[in-house]
């Protein structure tokens, strides 16, 4: 179990809203508590970057984005998930000014990555120097921990996963698909990873930035090298099975389909598929992209590719991002051993696995009911969802899960960061009720927190 962690996200608007409008302590007491019964068991660990994509796309080419209920909707780019985002820093770790024009590391604002600024001067940084793959870290990686390079001696090489993410998929080839703003001297070609392919340990995984696809090779010819430091995620002790066909990822915060959609798809019907399926009682299913998708790859085996608490085939899945230098392609993840490409969306064997939840809004308007009320939320959209964590406690028609609806349907129900944190409380009830029902101690501690504030709430409402 995950107690709180570092990433909150929603708590610092929904304050500001609170006491922006000077509303009693005791409502802003309870939303934090409310909102802290969602955040107990999981933190969001390891956010994913979004994939860059902002333009729609049919199966030829750059169309209009569609509305809900058309065809090709749902696609990548009308979800906004984690907005890729960078920061320069100087060689003592201080943030620097976007216009800044020298920098020595870059931050993913998103994973907390710290990344190496490639140079073009003939140092240790040089843009053009390759390595084998031992080399990558017995020279290259070995010099920048012994210069103490930024202030740290934990540089290593990035895992496929972690070096996927600064891929930008809004960039075609041949141009280095990655934000040259803020990672210049990018060569269009193969970085080294760290990750060693688990079907032949003589061979790894490298990131062509000259397209966006992955591949494995052996590990004794040259290839370019990014290093980076900071945390590393992916430790694939990260799922729970919530006993509805859904599989929760406690590390990105992601709600997947346990099982693999019957049949095969185009892209067109992989997407139609997601966007219309009520699984577990849930409307906001989509098509994951292709960062998503990869997340749930384990590098570490092989055939199948992915942890065994999902019913898994050995076989190829869509991704919702399209490849953008052939607008006639989408990006595919294959699941015996994680590789990753593009490949025509008229094509009609690959299969689907549905994703919902993270940090993902969609970017159109509609209408979702919430328990007993119907709102219009602007965002990934949810279903009630039975039982609750006041239900589990008390009962469905006790006392003090009554006085909780009541607080819901007629406060928190009437502003969009109430409805934000509505949805966030039963984004996260099924994970929180199963972890009760696992451990008294756990259920116990929730009833104290509830206890406490109950009589906070008869104040508001009476």
């Amino acid at each position: 179990m995950v107690l709180v962690g570092n990433y909150w996200p929603g708590i610092i608007p929904l304050t500001t809203f609170f006491m922006s409008r000077n509303i009693n302590l005791c409502l802003l007491t309870i939303s934090f508590v409310l909102f802290s019964l969602s955040t107990l068991v999981l933190a969001v660990d390891c956010p994913i970057p979004d994939t860059g994509q902002t333009k729609c796309y049919d199966a030829t080419q750059e169309i209009t984005c569609p509305s809900p209920g058309d065809p090709f909707y749902g696609q990548d780019a009308q979800y906004l998930c984690n907005p890729q985002s960078y920061a320069k820093i100087d060689a003592n770790g201080n943030d620097l000014p976007d216009e800044a024009t020298e920098w020595v590391m870059i931050r993913d604002n998103v994973t907390g990555l710290i990344w190496e600024n490639k140079t073009d001067d003939g140092s240790i940084h040089d843009v053009d120097d390759e390595y084998t793959w031992q080399d990558a870290q017995d020279v290259f990686i070995a010099t920048l921990k012994s210069q103490n390079f930024g202030g740290h001696n934990d540089w290593r090489l990035p895992t496929v996963k972690e070096l996927s993410t600064i891929i930008d998929s809004s960039i075609p080839a041949p141009s280095p698909t990655i934000n040259t703003d803020y990672f210049p001297n990018t060569e269009s070609s193969y970085y080294w990873s760290s990750t060693t392919y688990a079907n032949d340990p003589i061979y790894a995984w490298l990131v062509f930035f000259g397209g966006g696809y992955l591949n494995n090779g052996p590990k004794y010819p040259y290839g370019y090298v990014r290093a980076v430091r900071s945390g590393q995620c992916g430790s694939f002790h990260n799922f729970i099975d919530n006993g509805d066909g859904t599989v929760t990822d406690t590390d990105t915060g992601l709600m997947w389909q346990k099982d693999t959609a019957p049949g095969t798809y185009t892209w067109e019907q992989a997407l139609s598929y997601c966007e219309s399926s009520t699984l577990a009682g849930y409307n906001d299913w989509r098509l994951p992209n292709r960062n998503e998708l990869q997340s749930i790859v384990d590098y570490g085996i092989y055939n199948p590719s992915i942890d065994p608490v999902f019913y898994a085939v050995s076989s190829t899945y869509w991704s919702s991002t399209t490849e953008v230098d052939f607008q006639g392609g989408a990006w595919y993840v294959r699941f015996d051993d994680g590789y990753l490409n593009g490949y025509g969306k008229f094509y009609g064997g690959y299969h689907v696995r549905a994703v919902r939840g993270g940090q993902c809004e969609s970017l159109t308007t509609t209408t979702t009911s919430i328990g007993s009320i119907t709102t219009s939320i602007s965002g990934s959209t949810t279903t009630t969802v039975t039982p609750c964590p006041t239900e589990e406690i008390y009962g469905e028609h006790s006392e003090e899960t009554e006085l909780v609806r009541y607080l819901r349907d007629t406060m928190l129900s009437t502003t969009p960061e109430g409805q934000e944190l509505i949805r966030f409380y039963y984004e996260w009830s099924p994970v929180i009720v199963k972890a009760m029902e696992e451990d008294e101690e756990f259920k116990a501690q929730i009833k104290e927190m509830m206890d406490g504030v109950l009589p906070l709430i008869r104040e508001i409402v009476e």
